[in-house]
């Protein structure tokens, strides 16, 4: 007698990323998607049900006399596609959840399972990037839900509605109406306010350079002194505009006019060279944050869009999850990046041990690993370049570089000062400086040489 086939139900969030796993796991699987978060508090008052509109607290949503009890209600936008997902799990012998894996992903999957209250084995499936490996080692290496996660979620999902919709109004009132609070947004505007606050407490200070050019060659160099005492620079005032040292000129405009029209044929030689070693170390992988800096840096896009354009990545298994705090690279990354600089650059330009990059960080996600290329074996931005367009192969070629760079070795070179000294007509002993460097060994920016910079 034949053996019938187990039918496994798989709900991620996006169509997208359904769309691709159902390919890697076959048949036995169904894979479908949430869209997103199905449940919620209400956002409107016709969203409140009917038993609870007379209760005071029903306009937050959050049973205040209750232990801060949630008010959830099933999103009618969504009410559709939990009846799909209702209707495929009455055919289902198992139920996946595989939503993603932080607090927001938690507490979907949570969500899930309280709205379709499914009467077969429940599993949570995760996972940290979209590959065939890893969609089909999650779904054999699956867990329970965990109930912090949710509660962290929960906990955040509260207090954002509790101080939104109680404190916005309150800047209706005092200040004007479309402007709104938040958990975050308000801690951040004090944040802006104060800085605004010093800047405006800022006393400015005049003070002047003379940079010169010298032959051969258009040698650039600053003034750096007169009669041996050191020209003050920005770092020499206090925010008052004050000098904080008294072994220092402060030059005005009318001293730069006197020395430049004092320089005549003023003979000028080279008095002192010093050199000192040069190292520099690589930046760590991408987390969130620094992902989205580096973006704007380079590329001059939003957090939107750099955010955007990772997620099409994810979903599409070219990159591992976005959203982390995360600098570390699990043993497998490790050995790719490694086996990739080697190939490319040399096994000289290879750290002799992984470099570990973590972050000891309160409340740090740190289930997730850094934003990097997916898989144990990691594609080239070559073996991409007709595959990404536009913003997904700047992106990927970004977050690539990064990470192989990330495991090798430091970069060195000799950073060398000349002072240059001469006499004024007047008598005055001025001297010039100028400083270089000049990398000796690529190191880690090998992987940077196409006219990248390395700067997070």
């Amino acid at each position: 007698m034949a053996e019938t086939q187990v039918k496994r139900l798989v709900i991620v969030e996006s169509p997208a990323k359904a769309k691709t796993i159902q390919k890697y796991l076959g048949e036995g699987y169904v894979v479908e998607a949430s869209v997103g978060h199905i449940r919620d508090l209400p956002q409107r008052a016709a969203e409140v049900p009917k038993e609870f509109k007379k209760n005071k607290w029903a306009s937050l949503g959050i049973d205040i006399e209750s232990d801060f009890e949630p008010l959830y209600v099933v999103d009618s936008a969504k009410q559709s596609r939990v009846n799909d997902l209702k209707k495929e799990l009455k055919e289902a012998d198992e139920l996946l959840l595989a939503t993603d894996e932080d607090r927001e992903g938690e507490a979907i999957a949570w969500h899930l399972l309280e709205v379709l209250r499914p009467k077969v084995p429940v599993k949570r499936m995760v996972f940290n990037e979209i590959t065939k490996e890893a969609i089909q080692n999650a779904a054999n290496n699956t867990r329970d839900i965990d109930q912090n996660l949710v509660d962290a979620q929960e906990a955040r999902r509260l207090v954002d509605r509790l101080y939104g919709y109680q404190v916005s109004p309150i800047l209706w009132k005092k200040v004007g109406r479309g402007l709104s609070a938040g958990r975050v947004q308000s801690v951040a505007v004090r944040l802006v306010v104060e800085k605004e606050r010093e800047r405006i407490a800022f006393k400015t200070a005049d003070y002047w350079d003379i940079d010169a050019v010298f032959d051969p060659g258009n040698f650039e160099a600053r003034l750096f002194s007169v009669d041996t005492k050191r020209i003050a620079q920005g770092g020499d005032f206090d925010d008052k505009g004050n000098l904080t040292k008294q072994d220092v000129i402060l030059l005005t405009e009318k001293d730069v006019v006197e020395i430049v029209e004092g320089l005549g044929s003023t003979k000028f030689e080279v008095t002192d060279v010093t050199s000192r070693p040069y190292s520099r170390k690589p930046e760590a992988p991408f987390m969130t944050s620094t992902l989205q800096r580096e973006a704007s840096n380079k590329f001059g896009w939003s957090a939107k869009r750099t955010m955007r354009t990772a997620q099409g990545l994810y979903e599409r298994g070219f990159i591992t999850y976005m959203r982390t705090d995360s600098t570390t690279l699990s043993e497998s990354a490790l050995n790719a990046a490694r086996a990739q600089a080697r190939e490319l650059f040399g096994a000289d330009h290879v750290s002799t041990e992984p470099r570990r990059y973590e972050r000891k960080v309160k409340n740090a996600q740190e289930a997730h690993e850094a934003v990097r290329p997916a898989g144990d074996i990691f594609k080239t931005p070559a073996e991409l370049a007709s595959e990404l367009k536009s913003d997904d192969f700047t992106l990927y070629e970004m977050i690539w570089r990064r990470t192989v760079a990330s495991q090798m070795v430091d970069a060195k070179g000799t950073t060398s000062t000349v002072k240059i000294s001469g006499k004024t007509n007047s008598g005055k002993v001025i001297e010039f400086s100028a400083s270089g460097t000049v990398i000796e060994f690529l190191g880690y920016k090998a992987a940077y040489e196409s006219g990248e910079t390395d700067e997070a």
